[in-house]
């Protein structure tokens, strides 16, 4: 009820608002404009019905509909508008204030096709193409000659209109398209290159970055034609890059952007070494050594800043060019230059390496990467403690192609020449991912410990040895058992509540901890943290078996059965010629 009620309220303020409005705006179409204090009259009470609708009357508090309704639609920008440079035209919604002796205050004035805002005593007034402070200085001069005084104008925008530009060239949707006022080059040209939504609200809140990896295009050299003839162009890489909005200017109504793809044909320069990103672009023409720094994103911290490198291919070679600190600005690059950033003698300052598990202190260590030793670092972390167990310690280096393994291999360039049949590439395979950056290690060897060196981000763990062996398989009671002197086997098997009814016998292993190298009982001695493991008769086996055991019982009753053929044959053979011989005889 309480709600119905408020709806109720407001509906009928509303009414009454605009019964007063117009009321006041007949009131003033009636009017005499002949004299200066009829219109000054006039004027004051337009003023007071204008602020009727948008502050207190009569100690009632009314809402602002029009700015609620203006809120939900709005579009977020980039920035706030600038009044000296924003040019207003068609669509473009205002809110004027005019204070003189009195104020006007004047909502939702909206600009015509024909450019005009239409304010009342004064008429239509041409605001396109100027500037907000223009547009003021317009109604001021207007006003100044129908009041005593000149006012002082105050033009707010309300909302902005919608422009529209022409994307050409070889994008997948090129056209027309309606976009916000103030959007730069890089929202002009989204819907383009993806889907061809003309959404303006979709084209404002996109990810603008994305178009970058939606095809290669010319986007350092995004041209603009004005509708007045101008030409600009955008460099929509050193813009995203670098984040300086000249790169990236901001479109205007009516105007043609072309942006076509690159070709092999092309020009391309590149900044690579001691920088933070690789990269190799367009070249365009006024590139220098600084600018192509600032798109690589700066130096490392490992690099010599003193200098650059470019290498640039003559008719004779290609010729070293080193570029001092003070010409980075001004040295202009050519097509096809390259720009690499050297790396500085001193080391990686910031390098460090882990240790995690059994040792007196465990955690982040400072080291000289490529020098520092696992020796070395074993003695910054004060040794293994006693619970270590030494045998199943193990290093793994991270990835990234300054740290990558030493003779890694390429599993699929290995199969090109191989004979391997499809069960044994797919081991291959498997066994790469295993053994992908881990490192051998062995900690009761310090001539090995000595050898091995220590990069940046590696990590050695050494597990806790809790005097333990596993067995696991094809025991009637599997898990861990306390570990004791003795190596035999059958001992832990005991222990285990013996085989299970489908074991293998012949295939029990141990499985080393650490490197998990499986061996035979005999070949290796049982120590803590191994692992007994007890394979099992696959049931296919077993099928296989079965059926082979009656294949060869049928074998065997098909070959007596032809001998006692051939004994009966051989049997009925004599027993004719003997007939024979008695009969002659």
């Amino acid at each position: 009820m309480r709600k119905e009620n408020f709806m109720y309220t407001i509906l009928i303020k509303s009414v009454f608002v605009l019964l007063i409005t117009l009321f006041s705006y007949s009131h003033l179409a009636a009017q005499d404009n002949g004299g200066d204090d009829q219109q000054e009259r006039s004027t004051d009470y337009s003023a007071e019905m204008m602020q009727l609708d948008f502050g207190i009357f009569n100690g009632i508090l009314y809402s602002d509909p029009l700015g609620i309704q203006l809120s939900a639609q709005q579009i977020p920008l980039e920035q706030p508008i600038d009044k000296n440079t924003y040019t207003l035209g068609m669509s473009d919604l205002l809110t004027i204030k005019m204070e003189a002796s009195q104020t006007l205050f004047m909502r939702g004035i909206i600009v015509n096709p024909q450019g005009d805002i239409s304010l009342p005593q004064l008429g239509p007034i041409n605001v396109d193409g100027m500037t907000i402070a223009q547009a003021e200085e317009a109604i001021e001069n207007e006003a100044a000659t129908m009041l005593k005084e000149t006012p002082e104008v105050i033009i707010t925008l309300e909302r902005l209109r919608p422009i529209y530009v022409r994307v050409k060239g070889g994008v997948p949707h090129p056209g027309l398209y309606l976009i916000p006022s103030q959007s730069r080059v890089d929202q002009a040209i989204f819907s383009s290159l993806n889907d061809g939504n003309r959404n303006l609200r979709n084209v404002s809140l996109s990810n603008t970055a994305s178009i970058l990896t939606t095809g290669n295009y010319s986007f350092r050299n995004v041209k603009i034609t004005r509708r007045n003839g101008g030409k600009v162009t955008a460099d929509l890489i050193s813009y995203f890059r670098i984040g300086d909005k000249e790169y990236n200017p901001i479109v205007q109504d009516g105007d043609v952007i072309e942006l076509n793809p690159l070709n092999i044909e092309t020009p391309k320069v590149s900044i690579s070494g001691a920088v933070k990103t690789d990269y190799e672009f367009q070249f365009v023409q006024g590139d220098t050594p600084y600018q192509l720094l600032q798109i690589g994103g700066g130096f490392e911290e490992i690099a010599d800043t003193t200098y650059l490198m470019v290498f640039r291919k003559t008719g004779n070679g290609v010729e070293q060019i080193r570029v001092d600190s003070n010409e980075w600005h001004d040295f202009q690059l050519q097509p096809n230059d390259r720009v690499i950033a050297p790396f500085g003698d001193e080391a990686n300052t910031s390098a460090s390496a882990w240790v995690h598990g059994e040792v007196q202190i465990p955690g982040n260590f400072p080291i000289t990467t490529g020098e520092t030793t696992a020796l070395d670092l074993l003695e910054l972390t004060g040794g293994l403690t006693q619970d270590a167990l030494p045998q199943a310690a193990y290093l793994m280096r991270p990835g990234g192609f300054r740290n990558e393994i030493p003779n890694k291999f390429n599993a699929n360039l290995m199969r090109r020449t191989s004979d391997q049949v499809i069960q044994g590439l797919e081991y291959l395979e498997t066994e790469t991912q295993l053994s992908q950056n881990r490192v051998f290690i062995n900690l009761e060897d310090d001539s090995q410990l000595a050898g091995l060196k220590i990069f940046d981000g590696d990590r050695l763990y050494i597990p806790r040895d809790e005097n333990t062996i596993f067995v696991f398989g094809q025991v009637n009671n599997p898990g861990y058992f306390p570990y004791t002197e003795t190596t035999n086997v059958n001992t832990y098997l005991n222990r285990a509540g013996g085989y299970a009814l489908s074991a293998d016998r012949d295939r029990v292993f141990i499985i080393k901890s650490g490197n998990a190298t499986w061996y035979r009982p005999g070949e290796t001695e049982l120590e803590s943290g191994d692992r007994i493991f007890v394979d099992r008769q696959p049931v296919e086996e077993l099928n296989a078996l079965r059926t082979y055991e009656i294949q060869q019982q049928q074998v065997k009753n098909t070959r007596t059965q032809l001998i006692l053929a051939a004994i009966s044959t051989i049997t009925g053979i004599i027993t004719t010629y003997v007939a024979v011989q008695n009969i002659r005889n």
